[in-house]
């Protein structure tokens, strides 16, 4: 079967990337993307969007308006592009979120619109102050060339060290490569906030399905962290082997995508 394509669709706040299900899965939720820091909507156009509209969801991917150097988002702007994306596709979503974009999908849990939420590897409710640290004191080295991704330009000058962290060995060269020179740009005082302690309602006591999906070897959200998130929101994790930090671009997408997908029919049927 042929993957769908991606089309855009226009909204008060920007736009989204849209896949429609070639065969619509009766009673499938809508899902919503929403990417990590230095992203953007295109992460998901890589593969994992059209696999997970092929198994018969309607998919959007968002992408979050960063501000500008002198007025930069904050995580309460991203929780509104986020609600304006979910008030424009008018049904009920599944968020699928990724890194600090999961952050942003933990704080928006309560929204009655919201029915549950996949999270890969996603920033704890802890914040990423000990994950940062931990990272600093480890490897000094890698935590400036991490700082320093989120910079324009900064993922393709440090990708020697950030492969490692970012994606397996087994992803093609010239596909880390092209990813890279993609990579960069995000909000300071979003990052600034995400190092804190955040206030995030639970998923149980909710009484929406939540699950989340770690990379085993992933050292910006260490695998702890991933316990600690599931542990929080009373919800099942499975920690992945052979994939980096950017889970939906690396060369085992089609697998998790696949996992979500099955997760998905199981909890909605």
């Amino acid at each position: 079967m042929r993957s769908p394509d991606a089309m855009t669709l226009r909204f008060e706040r920007g736009s989204l990337l849209a896949w429609d299900p070639p065969v619509p899965r009766p009673g499938a939720p809508a899902l919503l993307l929403l990417h990590g820091a230095a992203c953007g909507a295109w992460v998901w156009e890589e593969g994992f969007g059209a696999r997970l509209a092929s198994a018969g969801h309607a998919v959007f991917a968002l992408d979050f308006d960063r501000g500008s150097a002198k007025a930069p988002a904050s995580l309460a702007a991203f929780a509104g592009d986020a609600r304006a994306a979910i008030a424009a596709i008018r049904r009920p979503v599944v968020l699928v979120a990724h890194s600090l974009g999961a952050l942003v999908a933990q704080r928006l849990l309560a929204e009655q619109a919201v029915r549950g939420a996949a999270l890969l590897a996603p920033v704890p409710p802890e914040g990423l102050a000990w994950a940062n640290w931990r990272l600093a004191m480890a490897d000094p080295p890698l935590w400036r060339a991490v700082a320093r991704m989120t910079e324009p330009g900064g993922p393709a000058e440090q990708a020697p060290l950030l492969r490692r962290v970012l994606f397996s060995p087994g992803l093609p060269d010239g596909t880390v490569a092209r990813h890279m020179r993609r990579l960069g740009g995000e909000s300071r005082v979003a990052l600034m906030e995400a190092q804190a302690p955040q206030a995030i309602p639970p998923a149980w006591g909710l009484g929406k399905p939540c699950v989340v999906y770690g990379a085993r070897r992933d050292r910006l959200i260490p695998a702890d962290a991933v316990v600690r998130t599931a542990a929080w929101h009373a919800a099942p994790f499975l920690l992945l082997d052979g994939m980096g930090h950017l889970m939906m671009l690396d060369a085992g997408r089609d697998g998790l995508a696949d996992r979500v997908s099955g997760w998905l029919e199981e909890i909605f049927r």
